[in-house]
């Protein structure tokens, strides 16, 4: 596409230089940047323009006065939001041609998309998954480095699922790429908003910033969409939950696990093997058997239900894949085992995930309680002796450990946790492969084992060395030892 064409039409830019220059590539990497590419200064950096010039990119988009020659260069105040833009144009505007669904919230967005996905496969559509666990369509599984990716590989993503004759996309939408600007350009049909609690403070600063930043799916995206029929799935039990609300054309549907509204429980019932539940979808009774656990789970199920609404499913087809869900990797992930324990690994890394994990496995207990869980370093370390202390009250018994320290001391994290840390039931090991070995050995019939904090991730980030580390194939590890 020419470049001219790539920015014909589009408000508040300044061009110099050629425009009638063939565009074969966009990139914000400076790294990537070639003959034919556009490369988007998103940080400001001489570096970084320097390196691009010297790969050759012919085009530059920045915010202030270039000093390096460029065949061309536009001005914008806003890099980020074209970048997204031009990248949706220049891969045909793939999003307008897919259904989208977006998930946004602190936690359940894996598990939420997870659940839409199996309910579109099971009513044999073809959907692509785009999350914190992988990147996937037709077959093929991608390693997610981010859970929402850059704008220019979004839609260079979208643009081949599209190719390969996908209908519908699931994706998980992060605060940072929200306010990264990382989904601009895509047309989202449906937003989804689980919940928003203490998460992320070490980048948005304050919890008001972090919550306008989730307010920007539904307030900017959402209502940016060009697509004629909208919805907003909310859960109404979460205390935000008015301020997400985008109001009409946008077709606001409530999801609650205790009010009567679009998508409500009526019964439940659960314990070690699952949840049973009967509910009210749009006013019709639905029954759904399912082998997910936790409180969590049924807020998960209801929030799926509406987006299987939203897409015209009928409700028997709704219930067919909600219950062909098994389980979500690294989310309440069972490992068997020979003791006749129960070992769970889960992705909890947050204050409320921790504690709504350990008090459903409370409720369900019928032996002892042991939790294993660090905190990751260069990242919110208000939360570490918050989450020390949830487990000091919530837990039999806790061995804190190392997570992900990245550039700090493993143990001066340990001791942030331990700070919040009621009563002495509670052991630390440092090195988190030992910790997990220690908790299978001390647990006993009818016990269980959750391993927290790392859920799917399949490394261990230690100074600036990214290890392979997976706390499944540990706990397998240690059952193959003991056999």
């Amino acid at each position: 596409m020419k470049l001219d064409e790539l920015i014909n039409n589009i408000p508040a830019i300044e061009v110099i230089g050629n425009t009638d220059i063939e565009i074969t590539g966009i990139t914000k990497d400076s790294r990537k940047a070639k003959e034919g590419y556009i490369f988007f200064a998103t940080e400001k950096s001489e570096r970084f323009i320097n390196d691009a010039a010297d790969r050759g990119a012919s085009v530059i988009v920045s915010d202030g006065e270039v000093k390096t020659n460029f065949p061309c260069s536009i001005k914008t105040d806003d890099p980020k939001g074209l970048l997204g833009n031009i990248a949706s144009k220049f891969y045909g505007f793939p999003s307008k041609k897919l259904y989208i669904i977006g998930i946004t919230g602190t936690n359940g967005k894996t598990t939420t998309t997870y659940l839409i996905e199996s309910m579109l496969n099971t009513a044999n559509k073809k959907a692509g998954l785009i999350g914190t666990i992988s990147y996937r369509y037709d077959g093929r599984t991608f390693k997610a480095f981010n859970t929402t990716p850059g704008a220019e590989e979004l839609h260079s993503l979208l643009h081949d699922m599209k190719l390969a004759n996908m209908e519908y996309v699931v994706m998980e939408v992060s605060s940072h790429a929200l306010d990264q600007k990382r989904v601009e350009g895509v047309d989202f049909d449906t937003a989804i908003f689980t919940n928003l609690t203490h998460d992320h403070l070490d980048y948005h600063g304050t919890f008001e910033n972090y919550k306008a930043a989730k307010n920007l799916f539904f307030s900017h995206f959402l209502k940016k969409s060009s697509k004629k029929e909208k919805y907003a799935i909310i859960n109404a039990d979460d205390p935000n939950a008015d301020g997400f609300m985008p109001g009409p054309p946008i077709r606001t549907l409530l999801y609650s696990l205790k009010k009567t509204s679009d998508a409500y429980i009526t019964t439940f019932r659960e314990d070690i093997g699952g949840l049973q539940l009967e509910m009210k979808l749009m006013g019709k009774p639905l029954s759904i058997v399912s082998p997910l656990i936790g409180v969590f789970n049924v807020s998960n199920i209801l929030a799926a239900s509406l987006a299987g609404y939203a897409v015209n499913m009928p409700h028997e087809q709704i219930k067919k894949g909600l219950e062909g869900l098994e389980g979500v990797p690294g989310r309440l992930e069972r490992v068997k085992n020979g003791k006749g324990a129960y070992i769970f690994i889960d992705y909890a890394h947050t204050p409320d995930a921790l504690k709504k994990v350990l008090e459903m496995l409370n409720s369900l207990k019928k032996g002892k309680l042991t939790v294993i869980f660090g905190c990751g370093g260069d990242r919110d370390r208000e939360k570490r002796p918050v989450m020390g202390n949830i487990a000091s009250q919530l837990a039999d018994y806790t061995i804190i450990t190392s997570d992900n320290p990245r550039s700090e001391s493993p143990m001066k994290i340990i001791e942030d946790v331990k700070k919040g840390f009621i009563g002495n039931t509670c052991r630390i090991v440092e090195n988190r492969k030992d910790a997990i070995f220690e908790g299978i050995k001390i647990i006993r019939q009818d016990d269980i084992l959750l391993i927290a904090g790392k859920g799917h991730e399949d490394y261990q980030i230690i100074g600036d060395k990214v290890f392979h580390f997976s706390d499944r194939e540990v706990v397998e590890e240690f059952l193959d030892v003991a056999c």
